[in-house]
């Protein structure tokens, strides 16, 4: 009798412990039921210094990605990569380079120089709902949503 009730209280055990396991990222979740990591997920640019970002008719919208410590992606106009170090909720780009074609027009232009300005003054980020948020020392300063 006693083996029967250790074992059902072991049982008991073993599923409220799964039942109180953590599910995906601190703060984020999906109807799926899976999270976006912030390594290893091409984020999509969704907004910039408050404002809509802007697809470029051949390049799509700008994107970012961050795998082992180099981080790649788009501006809309033209490829990037470098290095960047991660610390908990500290993010800091290293030396971004970039390809140099011209983009289309002067907005494109424009969004292009602020994203890299963007990507220079981060500092921290986080994953709220699906979206990943990148900071400055002074706020938000580039959202991006996962595929």
């Amino acid at each position: 009798m006693r083996g029967t009730m250790v074992g059902c209280g072991l049982l008991a055990t073993l599923v409220l412990a799964a039942g109180c396991a953590p599910y995906g990222a601190a703060g984020s979740g999906s109807a799926r039921g899976a999270a976006a990591s912030l390594e290893g997920t091409a984020w999509s640019l969704v907004e910039l210094g408050g404002q809509p970002a802007r697809a470029a008719p051949n390049a799509g919208t700008p994107t970012l990605r961050l795998d082992e410590r180099r981080a790649t992606g788009n501006t809309g106009c033209n490829s990037f990569a470098g290095p960047y170090e991660l610390g908990g909720a500290s993010l800091r780009f290293g030396a971004l380079v970039s390809t140099r074609r011209a983009c289309v027009d002067e907005a494109l232009n424009r969004q292009e120089a602020a994203f890299m300005r963007a990507l220079d003054a981060t500092r921290g980020w986080r994953i709220a709902d699906g979206t990943l948020l990148l900071s400055s020392e002074t706020g938000v300063v580039a959202r991006f949503a996962a595929p």
